[in-house]
């Protein structure tokens, strides 16, 4: 499990170190006022970018057990540890929910 926590940070630092060059990239694209072999440049380098450095490669998850479902992105905790969590009265202003 831990080899995953490793292989998440090393995707995290990738999309950093490309975020900028992506989003220059992508709005050159959609600017429809530019003709369209600038646009389709545009393109073709972004498609030349690693597929790890999108934001979509990065798998969310849990900060303390390091699982990878049901993970709450205002916490980053999956809801097993983030219930844990609150009834034992960790997590100030969070209140159990009943209809």
């Amino acid at each position: 499990m831990k080899y995953l926590l490793i292989k998440n940070k090393k995707l995290y630092k990738l999309f950093f170190k490309f975020e900028l060059k992506r989003l220059q990239y992508k709005s050159v694209m959609l600017n429809t006022r530019l003709p369209n072999y600038i646009r389709q440049k545009a393109f073709m380098y972004i498609n030349k970018l690693d597929k790890n450095t999108s934001y979509v490669a990065i798998k969310q998850r849990c900060f303390l057990s390091n699982n990878g479902r049901s993970v709450l992105n205002h916490f980053k905790l999956s809801r097993i540890k983030l219930r844990l969590l609150i009834s034992n009265n960790y997590v100030n202003g969070v209140k159990k929910f009943n209809k």
